[in-house]
């Protein structure tokens, strides 16, 4: 069992919920263009979000894991593509520089990830390796007292904002047996030479939020740039980043469901047929009141592994659970969402159609549905 949600935590969330519904008239502006309006992620960091999870020490907020899953619900309730900007940068990049990072590196890049005017991102996925991650071909070679990066990179988030992306990189031979052996974690600034991001994709949905491909042609980086251990990057920095990063994805889509749920809900009660609102009849009423208990326990689930976290406890098999049930629940009551508003759902201008097209995603990034059950089942039938 775990505690509930204290009132520091609720507040938090309240202050980020009503900083959202103000940006409501220009999220379908921003959509279109493609891109997060700089004001607003500088907005976002002097509100404390892009620092939260930074301990005060390094001068962020020190804020709870649960916090943070309560503000990326709150944001992706309304704005979906903020909420991967904030999850990818606060999350996994500055979870990396947090846990592992030298008292330079953090000096170093901490402050430009907190402050709105730039958003961290995380390279790992390869055009040859999704899925299977520890088979990356990016390679890293000594280059005097420090290092050369070759390979290409895909589906970064955050990359055109990023002032510094955490590259995944093999130093020494590919060992077929042992695949992960060798994988390293870089630092490299995005401005340095033989860095190439490439054109923004073109996405189903999450249209503001960015995701490029990253091309490193003997990119050069001071032996400084290496971020936790030498050669166990795979684990230290991949796998656990994930595991914190699931946490951040079931956030999203337990905000992508109830948002879209909140609309629908007010559209049943003014929209009239056969003489009465449509909430009156009960296969509209049945169907809101199953999504809305799935959410709830998507959030019981996504809380628990968060606090799991917080408390020093092994979270990998909770932050699977989390984020396999809440991003396959959003497949669901997103669906909902659209068929209470039958032909309107279908319309961009109701804001459920965007809703579902978010969602979508999140079944598929940090880890695809499949991967989760593969990781809760390899957790239970452990020898």
């Amino acid at each position: 069992m775990f505690p509930g949600v204290g009132p520091e935590e609720r507040a938090l969330a309240d202050a980020v919920r009503t900083f959202a519904r103000d940006l409501e008239p220009r999220i379908d502006a921003a959509e279109a263009a493609g891109t997060l309006p700089p004001d607003v992620v500088r907005e976002v960091g002097r509100l404390g979000v892009l620092g939260m999870t930074v301990p005060g020490a390094d001068g962020g907020l020190g804020a709870s894991g649960v916090a943070f899953a309560l503000v990326l619900e709150e944001l992706a309730a309304v704005w979906g593509s903020l909420a991967v900007a904030v999850s990818v940068n606060s999350g996994i990049t500055e979870g990396s520089l947090v846990r592992l990072g030298t008292a330079e590196q953090k000096k170093r890049w901490l402050p430009k990830l907190m402050d709105g005017s730039g958003l961290g991102a995380f390279a790992l996925t390869e055009p040859g390796s999704g899925s299977d991650a520890a088979r990356l071909q990016t390679r890293a070679v000594r280059d005097g007292s420090g290092w050369a990066i070759r390979g290409r990179k895909v589906f970064v988030t955050n990359l055109r904002y990023a002032p510094v992306v955490i590259v995944l990189a093999r130093v020494g031979e590919l060992e077929p047996e042992r695949p992960h052996a060798g994988i390293t974690a870089f630092l490299v600034p995005t401005g340095a030479p033989g860095v190439t991001i490439g054109k923004a994709e073109r996405k189903m949905g999450l249209h503001a939020s960015d995701t490029s491909p990253l091309a490193l042609d003997d990119v050069r980086v001071g032996g400084d740039a290496v971020l936790g251990p030498l050669g166990k990057g795979f684990g230290a920095v991949a796998m656990t980043g994930l595991d914190d990063g699931r946490i951040g994805i079931a956030a999203q889509a337990i905000g992508l469901a109830r948002g879209a749920l909140e609309k629908a809900g007010a559209y049943a009660l003014q929209r009239r047929q056969f003489g009465r609102p449509i909430a009156d009849f009960q296969m509209v009423r049945f169907a809101l009141a199953r999504a809305r208990a799935d959410v709830d326990a998507a959030r019981l689930l996504t809380l628990r592994a968060a606090w799991l976290k917080d408390s020093g406890r092994p979270f990998t098999r909770e932050a699977s659970e989390a984020k396999l049930f809440a991003t396959e629940m959003a497949q669901r009551a997103t669906r909902t969402a659209v068929q209470t508003l039958g032909g309107y759902g279908y319309m961009r201008a109701y804001g459920v159609e965007r809703a579902a097209r978010d969602a979508r995603a999140t079944t598929i990034y940090e880890g695809t549905s499949e991967v989760q059950r593969l990781v809760i089942a390899r957790s239970l039938l452990a020898a």
